[in-house]
């Protein structure tokens, strides 16, 4: 028995006593009274469970990686601020990721998942708002990437993404196999380790951000784009299989 993990056992036992389907829910729903809430009332409601210190870290985070790479590309070689930028991408990332999976942290997610917005909804949202102001955050960088390294908008905006992309669509494998606040700590190494490997870069930018290099920058973009719009589906349509491991916690 002390072979057995702990994990096997739970296993086994969603398997021997499977969970029953909830019975006539939606009709239930449909004739509850109560205060019915509207979609730009639930994103809003939604926006406002995330946590503040991840829209201030995210602009921080990018703030001051413009701020150095401003420095240093003044006494440097070329691609200085898109280096400092592209490093912190994945840290961008990481939080996205942790914070749209909250609820499996603190063992809310089986209760959100009996909610008339089921638990992928609510995940779908903060994902969208949280990836949406990432969004905003690398929109606003790409004018200083393209003064000081001019270099086009699209290219910038790869450069940019590739490294986020990667890093979301790592930390959402991690969130579907793992549980609790271990899946927290497993996505935030993840997000320090492409951040390390960025910045570890920066002795090779002409190697790294060279013409030569491009298309090999596109490839990882839109193969990875791939994965996380193949992930997000999955959310919407294999509800079971991207829940089991949210409650699941301790």
């Amino acid at each position: 028995m002390s072979n057995v993990s702990k994990s096997q056992i739970k296993k086994e036992m969603r398997q021997l006593y499977p969970a029953p389907a909830p019975q006539r829910k939606g009709e239930f729903l449909r004739e509850l009274s109560y205060p019915k809430s509207g979609p730009l009332e639930t994103i809003a409601v939604q926006i406002g469970y995330i946590r503040k210190f991840v829209w201030i870290l995210s602009l921080l985070l990018v703030a001051a990686a413009l701020a150095f790479g401003n420095g240093y590309w003044q006494s440097a070689e070329d691609y200085g601020m898109l280096w400092c930028v592209s490093a912190v991408m994945p840290l961008l990332a990481a939080l996205a990721v942790t914070e749209t999976f909250r609820s499996g942290v603190y063992g809310m997610a089986e209760l959100e998942m009996s909610a008339k917005h089921n638990l992928q909804q609510i995940l779908l949202i903060r994902m969208g708002a949280i990836g949406g102001a990432d969004f905003l955050l690398i929109i606003s960088a790409l004018p200083f990437l393209v003064r000081y390294e001019r270099i086009s908008i699209f290219r910038g905006a790869v450069y940019l993404m590739t490294p986020w992309l990667c890093t979301c669509a790592l930390a959402f494998q991690i969130e579907k196999y793992t549980k609790g606040r271990d899946g927290v700590w497993y996505c935030c190494a993840l997000g320090l380790f492409f951040c390390g490997i960025g910045l570890a870069a920066g002795n090779f930018q002409e190697t790294v951000h060279g013409n030569g290099a491009f298309y090999v920058w596109l490839i990882v973009f839109f193969a990875f784009a791939a994965i996380l719009a193949k992930q997000i589906w999955q959310i919407c349509h294999e509800a079971e299989n991207w829940s089991r491991s949210l409650f699941l916690t301790g």
